[in-house]
């Protein structure tokens, strides 16, 4: 029975960040969505009551927590990676 090739170590680090590059991707879009929103209602002539811009700061702070937890996982991939070498 042939055995599987495994892949490299250096490919396997590569593949991990990458991927935590990725799961990166929903959040940042959330945050260009929020950004879009916030920018059609600055160029409205309306007022808009704070309490109506509470959900999306919060969704803006729920998304960029996110965003921060998988960067730094993704440093601490790649800083694993070059102290192996």
């Amino acid at each position: 029975m042939a055995r599987k090739r495994e892949k490299p170590e250096d490919q396997v680090a590569i593949d991990v960040i990458r991927q935590h590059l990725l799961d990166m991707e929903p959040e940042l879009r959330m945050i260009e969505g929020l950004v879009a929103i916030l920018h059609a209602l600055s160029s409205t002539a309306d007022q808009v009551e704070p309490i109506a811009l509470a959900p999306l700061a919060y969704l803006g702070t729920e998304a960029v927590e996110k965003i921060l937890s998988t960067w730094r996982q993704a440093l601490v991939a790649a800083s694993s990676k070059t102290a192996k070498a």
